[in-house]
């Protein structure tokens, strides 16, 4: 290569290093006691260390590190008055229980989904890098939003999937807005003829009234018996109006109505809120936290899954996603298995730019494909209700659009069955335990650092059952999983 090869491995573990969740911390239980099992608690800077990193990424606070120093890190009690303190004091940031909300929702990876620019501009949403800013901005106010919920903890799973509360700055009344139908979009188009029209001809007349104020200036100007301070003035005048002049015959070349021909623009008004931003990972200039908090059009959005961030994270360069998307509900909500696509496969969709993406998608009802495919595929359809840019529509090339779909084989079986949309199927998906059980399950994966085994039971158990007894508390849950014999634990050869 280029760079050759020892450069080159640098440069690899370089990237990995700069990761945070990649740093290996040991933690060999040296000074515990093995017990009938062959177990070892962690102790002292072990365990302090571990419970420290299970909610942050920088050192221990004080009085977390006195309680090391003092020896008071070495039982399941020591570390659950710590875990409890640490959760309680909001002075003390918790930027890991973000972190798992992002791997679990991966909704922050909008702004590095590339759009084609010609697909992109058929979605009604901003085209260029104002797309791409508008989705990093999107991430952030998602995140917003999740801090949020986790403030009010109580059915954290249930109310992150069916909130009508959003956080979005001014960009959101296009993207929480809904794509114009053809007929509104000919409507919308002679609309804005009409009213550039009006600007045009209002511009017209402010040029011809400020004509006649300059030369009634310059007539002025040419009297001969002029006093000094009264051409002074004059001439300052006749500076305001050219520059006045000059002004809007720029407008006028620049300017037209503010219609939008595109998109319904969403209504969303509320209480300003800030957002925790920094710079874009590329771009110029850093994002603004100034945010609002409203809430969703009514019957169009249903929590974080129809979010812009979300939905857009969930796609690709050129349309939807439907596969990718029903991939998550599968894996993340149903807790089922996906193998990935098999080398012999040419997982490829016809290329029919003026057909569905539903009718497109029927190469994957062969049959070699359906066996994987028919549990994604009727879990990502329902999303068809909006397009690639997360925008609402009802319509999709003049035809209404359908976004009809089935849960099967989800372990619970009163969870099966067709559902009419995205916003049918998410409401089904919050009320099943099933679902809040494999939420657990990941937060299991995200502490732990590993997947669960069959050994494990007992804990994710107890971890549901804080959970629930606690109203859906996430407090509760790190509580049970940090204080757990599966965090606490490790196993010593000796």
């Amino acid at each position: 290569g280029k760079v050759g090869e020892e450069d080159g491995i640098i440069m690899g573990l370089s990237a990995i290093f700069l990761d945070r969740d990649a740093l290996f911390r040991p933690e060999l239980a040296e000074n515990g006691k093995p017990d009938e099992h062959g177990r070892a608690m962690l102790q002292d800077w072990e365990l302090g260390l571990a419970v420290n990193h299970a909610l942050s990424y920088i050192k221990p606070d004080e009085e977390l590190r006195q309680a090391i120093i003092e020896g008071r890190m070495r039982t399941r009690e020591d570390v659950e008055r710590e875990i409890t303190r640490m959760l309680e004091d909001d002075s003390i940031r918790k930027p890991r229980i973000l972190r798992f909300f992002r791997d679990y929702f991966d909704h922050d990876l909008a702004g590095y989904i590339c759009k084609d620019a010609a697909a992109q501009a058929k979605t009604g949403g901003l085209t260029g890098n104002g797309h791409y800013r508008a989705m990093f901005d999107a991430a952030a106010s998602t995140d917003r939003l999740i801090e949020l919920i986790l403030e009010e903890d109580k059915d954290v799973l249930k109310e992150m999937l069916t909130t009508q509360k959003v956080v979005t700055t001014g960009n959101g009344r296009i993207y929480y807005g809904r794509k114009h139908t053809k007929e509104e979009r000919d409507a919308a188009l002679a609309a804005k003829k009409k009213a550039d029209a009006e600007l045009a001809r209002q511009f017209d007349a402010d040029l011809a009234r400020l004509k006649t104020e300059l030369a009634e200036v310059n007539t002025k100007l040419k009297e001969k018996s002029l006093e000094a301070q009264v051409k002074k003035e004059l001439e300052k005048e006749k500076k305001k109006l050219t520059d006045e002049q000059k002004r809007i015959q720029r407008d006028k070349k620049r300017k037209r109505s503010n219609v939008n021909v595109e998109v319904a623009e969403a209504t969303l008004t509320g209480p300003k809120i800030f957002a925790r931003v920094g710079r874009r990972s590329f771009g110029a200039g850093s994002m603004k936290p100034e945010r609002i908090l409203s809430t969703a059009p009514e019957g169009q959005r249903l929590g974080v899954l129809t979010h812009p961030s979300w939905l857009v994270s969930h796609s690709d360069a050129m349309d939807n996603h439907a596969i990718l998307r029903g991939r998550w509900i599968r894996e993340r909500l149903l807790g089922g298995g996906i193998p990935d696509v098999p080398i012999t496969v040419d997982a490829m969709l016809p290329d029919e730019p003026n057909t569905t993406l539903r009718h497109r998608m029927r190469v994957t009802r062969e049959e070699y494909c359906w066996t994987c495919h028919e549990k994604m595929d009727p879990l990502g359809l329902p999303f068809e209700m909006y397009n690639h840019a997360g925008l609402y529509r009802t319509t999709e090339l003049g035809e209404p659009v359908d976004t009809t779909g089935e849960i099967i084989d989800s372990g619970d079986p009163a969870l099966d069955g067709p559902v009419s949309d995205a916003i049918d199927m998410i409401q089904k998906l919050a009320e099943s335990e099933r679902v809040e059980q494999v939420f657990v399950r990941h937060a299991f994966r995200f502490w732990m650092g590993r997947n669960e085994t069959l050994n494990d039971a007992p804990v994710l158990q107890a971890a549901h059952t804080a959970y629930k007894d606690s109203g859906g508390s996430m407090k509760a849950l790190i509580q049970s999983l940090v204080t757990s014999d599966a965090f606490l634990y490790r196993k010593v050869e000796r």
